[in-house]
This record gives structure tokens, C-alpha cells and sequence, in this order.
């Protein structure tokens, strides 16, 4: 379900024209009571299933046109009467190509793992590692660079062999490329802004055609890990100058940059975005971003863009 937020899931334009997209996983479809639920209450001009969504009744996602409401009194009501499905109230006319940047965070958002958990796996600390990455990420370790050299600590004298074993296992998450197949075909720059490590990050780059990396780099010696990163702590500042400094090289605004994480470490870089997105993300986070995706798929950012 998604909760009241702090900051509604809405795009703050001068433009009086707005559209709530209304969508849910595929193969599943949106109940069509839930969607004239929503119309009772948005009023809006008309209800268009999305392209590639099915058609109605058998939609899973749909567009409400011109809803009648202000986004603060949409913001009041969606969390409630969208119960089960992902909601985001968007401007008109809002392009994917209009964008220039998408930069992506990479464990539980781009993968489906947390990498650091499944390196103690191998040491036998991965219950005390998930502990410290489930309270970095919640934001209840402020710290994340002392958090990370916490577990990193714990991962002394792991071979170097199971940084295979973890990425043979890596997988990504639904729709993960097709948002970046999207984005590349619109132009769109693709950054990895990690606070995980290069070793996967650049893996993941060849993999993908992603065009920029920001990540820990592992120290490794003698084929054992030593505990310690080289070099400075990519936290959430280093995540959201990451974004700022792709943006400037490409001589456009942070406003045209597309923001999406899951933790704490994320919001900075979220916060700097034209579009942060949370996905799948602790509540904190999906408080603070503009939108949320809850139960769909990466690929679902992409359902808020009109052609």
C-alpha cells in the first residue's frame, strides 16, 4: 500500500493540467472497480489505457486525464483508494526524451540482492552485515560511510572466489532492461551511482551499455578481501554529486536528470533529480521521492511519459 506521504507523489509545475497513472505489475490487471473508484473522485476527462497495457477492462495500466483535483488533494486521497496498485500524478506532456540523465542505484534497485549481505554469506557474518545494511538503509545509521566500513570489516580474509559465486547468482530486477533500453533509445545518459563496489558496478556496465559508474572500489590482496575500500566512501553526498557532475559534462539541469534508489543513502541523489523515484523502497523513501513504485517493475517509470 502506498503510505501518506510527507511529500506527495506529485510533479510541482505552474501547468493546471494533470494526469494520474494508474498501473499495477503485468500479467496482473487493474480491477476495474478500483478504477472508477478512483474516477469517482479525480473526476477526470478520460480514462485511456496505456500503450502495450491491454485495453480495458483488462488494463494494467491506465491514464486518468485532466483530473478535476489539486495534487495536494490527490496526494490526500490516492495512498487510500489505490490500495495494491502504483499511482503517480505527472504534468502534461511529460517526455522521457525531455530527460537527459537516469541515474540508477544498484543493490535491491538495479539487482535484486544486496551484495555486500551475500559476500558475508561466505564469511559467516551475513546475519550481522544484513542487520547493519537493513539500519543504513532505513536511515537509522546516519553514517553510511562508517556503516559500510562496519561490515566491510567483517568481510576480512573472504576470498576472492565469491565475488563470483555472488555475481553467478546476481539477477536483475523486472524491468530493469527495458527502462534502460528505453532511456538509451531516447538519449537519456545512464549512471550507476553505487554505494556497492566496482567490481559488480562495471560488470553490470559492460552487461547493460551503461555509460558511467560511481562505486566502491574493493581492496584486495593475496585473493582474499582485506576489509577495507581504496579510496573515499561513495555515500548518499557522493551518489548525488555523482548525478550533478554527469549533468554538468552534459551541459543540462538536474532537473532533467531521472533519480532512482530504494535506501536512505539514496535521497540525496533523489533529492537533486528533476523525478526521484523510490522503488521498492523503505518507507522514509518513499515518503521524500515524488514517486513511488511499490509493486510494478522498474519498466514502470516509464508508464508515466506520454509519446
Amino acid at each position: 500500500m502506498n503510505h501518506a506521504p510527507s511529500r506527495f507523489h506529485t510533479f510541482e509545475t505552474p501547468t493546471t493540467m494533470h494526469h494520474l497513472v494508474l498501473q499495477v505489475p503485468p500479467p496482473s490487471a487493474l480491477d476495474p472497480a478500483l478504477v472508477a473508484r478512483v474516477a469517482r473522485q479525480l473526476r477526470p476527462a478520460s480514462i485511456e489505457p496505456l500503450d502495450g497495457a491491454g485495453t480495458a477492462p483488462g488494463a494494467h495500466a491506465v491514464r486518468l486525464r485532466d483530473v478535476a483535483l489539486d495534487a495536494g488533494a490527490v496526494g490526500q486521497l490516492m495512498p487510500a483508494l489505490a490500495d495494491g496498485a502504483d499511482w503517480a500524478l505527472v504534468p502534461d506532456a511529460l517526455r522521457l526524451r525531455d530527460f537527459r540523465v537516469l541515474a540508477l542505484d544498484m543493490d535491491s534497485t538495479l539487482v535484486s540482492m544486496e551484495t555486500i549481505d551475500e559476500l558475508g554469506e561466505a564469511s559467516g557474518t551475513k546475519a550481522q552485515i544484513a542487520a547493519i545494511t537493513e539500519a543504513a538503509m532505513r536511515g537509522e545509521i546516519p553514517d553510511y560511510a562508517e556503516s559500510l566500513r562496519r561490515r566491510l570489516a567483517l568481510l576480512a580474509g573472504t576470498p576472492q572466489s565469491v565475488l563470483e559465486q555472488v555475481w553467478s547468482r546476481m539477477q536483475l530486477n523486472p524491468g530493469a532492461e527495458a527502462l534502460i533500453g528505453a532511456a538509451k533509445a531516447a538519449g537519456l545518459t545512464v549512471l550507476l551511482a553505487t554505494g556497492g563496489f566496482t567490481w559488480f558496478a562495471e560488470r553490470l556496465q559492460r552487461r547493460l551499455g551503461l555509460d558511467r559508474v560511481r562505486a566502491n572500489e574493493l581492496d584486495i590482496r593475496d585473493g582474499a578481501l582485506t576489509g577495507h575500500a581504496i579510496g573515499a566512501i561513495v555515500d548518499g553526498a557522493a551518489k548525488r554529486q555523482a548525478l550533478l557532475d554527469t549533468c554538468a559534462e552534459l551541459g543540462c539541469s538536474p532537473q532533467q536528470a531521472i533519480a532512482i534508489g530504494d535506501g536512505a543513502n539514496d535521497l540525496p541523489m533523489l533529492g537533486a533529480a528533476g523525478l526521484g523515484v523510490a522503488y521498492h523502497a523503505k518507507p522514509a523513501v518513499r515518503d521524500a521521492a515524488r514517486m513511488a513504485l511499490n509493486f510494478c517493475g522498474l519498466d514502470g517509470v516509464l508508464r508515466v511519459f506520454e509519446d
